[in-house]
């Protein structure tokens, strides 16, 4: 098989581009219904619509009779990640398709559902592709509650890539069963059916034939989307379709509208991030896709799902105890053929696993690398744990997590660094877990907190690359954000999240990892800032930081807003004035969600208004911080005229004006005020309340005013204190002039007297 290739060409000055395989041979493109891109798909179509009024009777009939069987099969795999109140309500199939909603450039059928494209609790609903005459499409409306894959949409949105069924368009639109918006993924419909239905006789492919049917196109999208840095984590046999009516070739369904990993089934998941809950499996590399890829090839060769019959508990177990694909041959019966790839492709060290060189090699009919037997080191003696014993260190970990309160003895007794040390002669692993042991003796106050990181600290131990796994809670690394969404968004809340980090369990695992991997140096360094965020209390951090700093498609959850499915930036405002109309007076538009939401989605650094919201005591300066939030907002992503908004901002702008101390200069701002609200715009009213010069003015003024005061405070001070001593010295020289003027007066008389004499 060829290496993928671009094919690219200028029309109109758009970019037209397709990425595909040169031996695939399809070369049947289609108009980009997404024009915002820059570019626009290759296509030979006339844009026209009308497509779905002609078959819309024929769906209709055709899903009707399939309907019940297939949300039968599927139930048992939906109930995975059943969200409360949005899996099962919708109507399968029922009228002829006469409800319709048009959203963008495609009419949606509510009342026609199409069951067979479902993915997990996302529904799927026959659509009509308003540009297109040829070809069918459907939208798969996403679960409110579970982020998407924002990587992966970006990246498959108006592209074609051999293999993978074509994302047409995404839209963010309101949809009648939610009451609210959420994102809706528009996917052309494949011409063939589903290469493997639960309860239902498989087609059967030829060995001959296999690498080209179905090898190859996994292997050109694995290798696509490698390309790009992503992962594709939804590569299963039941997420397989025929591309053609022929059966020449499969392609891959939707792995858009959920975590990486969220829809697998248990058996589809590496050993590594088996032991995480589907929330927490995190988005991997592609090694994990090249395992998927092998399960996919061993459940395409028996017929259906491999230890499909066997419990999760019991997958797990026989996994950790055996290995991969040691679990797989000692319970199926794989076609000679494909036990190559398979064993290479399932080999549970990820150095040793097959990679696309080996695969190549394999197609070509060249020997591959041969793969080491790779079952982990077992025992002499077992070590048991709540009445069940296990053999090794990984289904060990597993045990300990599943027996949170029983493990604890055989851990603080030294019981466990042992069996390390004689059973499996692992003295690193023993030293270390002696040495989690003694820091239980350094855990303070909080006793049961020391023991359950003693319990956690030993599980990674034991399985330093499996899941951190805490009580309850059980994340791969890069996964946690997503556990973290998924717990906030059904009930749990962040608890389990917050006691994971401020534990410092993640650093643990981080320690305990060898060798130098750039991911894990990612992640690393994405984590530092998480445990201060959980410490600060005020808006702007705690859990909502975390969320929106982990998960990048995560919709801002704020009570005011959370309908309106806000996942960029640009869309917060346009939120905020419709959410305006209906909430009260009083109410800041501003709460911990979307101070965390602006401070992780907007380029610039909102440091300083965080830290002014830590004291709402300060009403000047709380207020300050949240206009000014707002117009940074604005200047930066519009739009430019927000009325309802702006007059709910002047309406709490009243503490904003205390800022200026001259009554002239407030009573000049407050009747500014309402003008500027009817233009829109938050920046010319935080311009108002924040003008420098005004504000400088202002402020030399009222020293000068304040100088001027204390003056005159003073002279009154002097008057009013000085009274009684002043009037003593006025009886004083009162007295001494009374003194003077009769000595005067005596002097005056006898000079008089004694002239006369001698006159």
């Amino acid at each position: 098989m060829a290496d993928p290739v671009l094919v690219c060409s200028a029309d109109n000055g758009l970019l037209r581009f397709v990425i595909g395989s040169i031996v695939s041979g399809d070369q049947r493109t289609r108009q980009n219904s997404f024009p915002g891109r820059g570019f626009e798909r290759v296509s030979s179509n006339k844009e026209k619509p009308g497509l779905m009024a002609q078959e819309a009777e024929m769906q209709k009939q055709d899903v009707s009779d399939g309907a019940d069987e297939q949300d039968g099969a599927g139930e048992k795999k939906d109930s995975r990640a059943q969200a409360p109140g949005l899996g099962g309500e919708e109507p399968a199939a029922s009228g002829g398709g006469g409800r319709s909603v048009e959203i963008g450039n495609f009419r949606v059928f509510s009342d026609l559902r199409l069951p067979e494209y479902d993915m997990g609790n996302c529904k799927a609903y026959a659509a009509d592709n308003l540009r297109r005459e040829e070809g069918g499409a459907f939208a798969l409306v996403t679960d409110p509650t579970i982020p998407t894959r924002y990587d992966l949409i970006r990246f498959l949105t108006g592209v074609h890539v051999g293999g993978q069924i074509d994302l047409l368009d995404h839209e963010i639109a309101p949809w009648p069963l939610f009451d609210q918006k959420t994102m809706m993924l528009f996917y052309e419909k494949p011409a063939g059916g589903r290469v493997l239905v639960p309860g239902e006789k498989q087609k059967k492919i030829d060995e001959h034939d296999f690498s080209k049917i179905v090898i190859e196109p996994l292997m050109n999208v694995l290798q696509a989307v490698a390309e790009k840095g992503l992962t594709h984590r939804n590569i299963r046999a039941d997420n397989l379709f025929f591309e053609g009516p022929m059966a020449e070739k499969v392609v891959v369904g939707d792995c858009c509208s959920a975590p990486g990993g969220f829809n697998q089934p248990l058996v589809y998941e590496t050993i590594s991030r088996m032991t995480a809950d589907p929330a927490g499996r995190g988005l991997g590399s592609v090694l994990d896709d090249l395992y998927a890829l092998g399960m996919t090839i061993a459940a395409l060769g028996i017929g259906h799902t491999p230890l499909e019959k066997l419990r999760e508990q019991d997958i797990i177990d026989v996994k950790l105890s055996k290995g991969s694909f040691q679990a797989i041959v000692m319970n199926e019966k794989l076609p000679l053929a494909l036990i190559e790839p398979v064993r290479g492709l399932l080999c549970d060290d990820p150095e040793e696993r097959w990679g696309f060189a080996e695969l190549h090699a394999w197609l070509d009919g060249r020997r591959a690398k041969p793969v080491q037997s790779n079952t982990e080191r077992r025992a002499a003696r077992s070590q048991n744990i709540s009445g069940k014993d296990y053999y090794t260190a990984r289904s060990l970990a597993q045990g300990i997590s599943k027996n949170w309160v029983n493990a604890l003895a055989p851990l603080r007794d030294g019981t466990v660094e042992n069996w390390l040390r004689r059973g499996l002669s692992d003295n690193d692993r023993a030293k270390h877990m002696a040495e989690a042991t003694r820091q239980l003796q350094w855990g303070g106050a909080d006793k049961r907190a020391a023991e359950d990181i003693l319990v956690a600290k030993s599980i990674i131990i034991l399985d330093p690359t499996g899941a951190i796994r805490f009580k309850g809670f059980s994340a791969m690394v890069d996964g946690l954000g997503t556990m973290l969404s998924y717990d906030v968004q059904h009930g749990r809340g962040p608890q389990r999240f917050a006691d994971v980090v401020m534990r410092d369990i993640p650093a643990f695992w981080f320690g305990r990892q060898v060798g130098y991997n750039p991911e894990v140096q990612k992640l690393q360094q994405a984590y530092k800032n998480l445990r201060y965020y959980v410490q600060q209390q005020s808006a702007g951090y705690g859990y909502e930081r975390c969320l929106y700093a982990m998960v990048r498609n995560q919709h801002c959850l704020s009570p005011m807003i959370e309908k309106s499915y806000v996942v960029n930036i640009g869309q917060l405002l346009p939120a905020l004035e419709k959410a305006s109309e209906s909430l009260p007076d009083d109410a800041w538009p501003i709460d911990r969600h979307i101070a965390a939401f602006i401070a992780t989605r907007l380029d610039d650094d909102v440091e300083p208004q965080l830290l002014a919201l830590q004291n709402p005591a300060d009403e000047v300066e709380y207020s300050r911080a949240i206009i000014s939030m707002l117009a940074l907002v604005q200047w930066r992503h519009g739009p430019d005229n927000l009325q309802n908004l702006s007059h709910w901002v002047a309406r709490l702008m009243e503490p904003a004006v205390k800022v200026f101390h001259s009554k002239a200069r407030r009573e000049r701002v407050e009747h500014e005020i309402p003008k500027l609200a009817k233009r829109g715009n938050l920046v010319e009213l935080y311009n108002l309340i924040n003008d420098e010069q005004e504000r400088r003015k202002d402020q030399t003024e009222f020293i000068s005013a304040v100088e001027q005061y204390s003056e005159s405070e003073s002279e009154v001070f002097d008057l009013e204190s000085s009274g009684p001593a002043r009037l003593e010295l006025a009886e004083k020289v009162g007295q001494q002039a009374a003194a003077f003027a009769s000595t005067m007066i005596a002097l005056l008389t006898v000079s008089a007297l004694f002239l006369m004499h001698i006159w």
